[in-house]
């Protein structure tokens, strides 16, 4: 008896449970660290903030293999304004803020715009390579005085292991490397302040 067929057979149903069970939308948690460094810059003033999400879509990435045998989605598993909402106030207050529901009444107001947030994917033999992006837009606006400025975080992994989907480290660092930039920018603060 040939023992070829069998195998053949068996072959077969590993590739099938393979593509077929990396073809599914995956979510990740988006809990990013919050690189804000204790101070009084703030002097306890008012600061009337919103965060806008502006991207055309909630998905972080949407790849698909070689003939369209493995596909994937990824996206939050929560809104994404709100978790930056929740991490902006808290590094206002760490900086010596005091965060206030925005209202157009407002004379010193922020507002941060998520811009993007997207893993791109290229596979190159078992394993894939991955580049995440992350760009938020910061805008003071504070009595006759106004100040813009985008912020972003690129991360570039190769040769990673396909089970290590979804990559939520890589997008949590992203996010977090943009506000780590935002926080940091003394003009806006400056803005902030006055």
């Amino acid at each position: 008896m040939n023992p070829l067929p069998h195998f053949n057979f068996f072959t077969l149903i590993f590739a099938l449970l393979y593509f077929s069970g990396c073809s599914q939308m995956h979510s990740v948690t988006i809990d990013p660290a919050l690189p804000v460094s204790r101070s009084d810059i703030g002097q306890n003033k008012p600061v009337a903030f919103k965060v806008i999400d502006s991207r055309p879509g909630n998905l972080i990435a949407k790849w698909e293999g070689r003939f369209s045998f493995r596909s994937f989605k990824i996206a939050p598993d929560e809104d994404l304004a709100d978790v930056l909402h929740s991490k902006i106030e808290k590094g206002l207050q760490i900086t010596g803020f005091i965060p206030k529901r925005y209202s157009i009444q407002q004379t010193r107001a922020l507002t941060v715009e998520i811009l993007q947030l997207k893993s791109a994917y290229n596979e190159k033999g078992p394993r894939l390579g991955v580049k995440v992006r992350s760009v938020l837009r910061a805008q003071c606006n504070n009595n006759s005085r106004a100040y813009k400025k985008d912020y972003s975080k690129r991360i570039t992994r190769n040769s990673i292991s396909p089970s290590s989907f979804p990559n939520e480290t890589l997008v949590n660092a992203a996010i977090s490397g943009a506000l780590k930039k935002m926080f940091a920018d003394r003009l806006l603060l400056k803005c902030l302040t006055q």
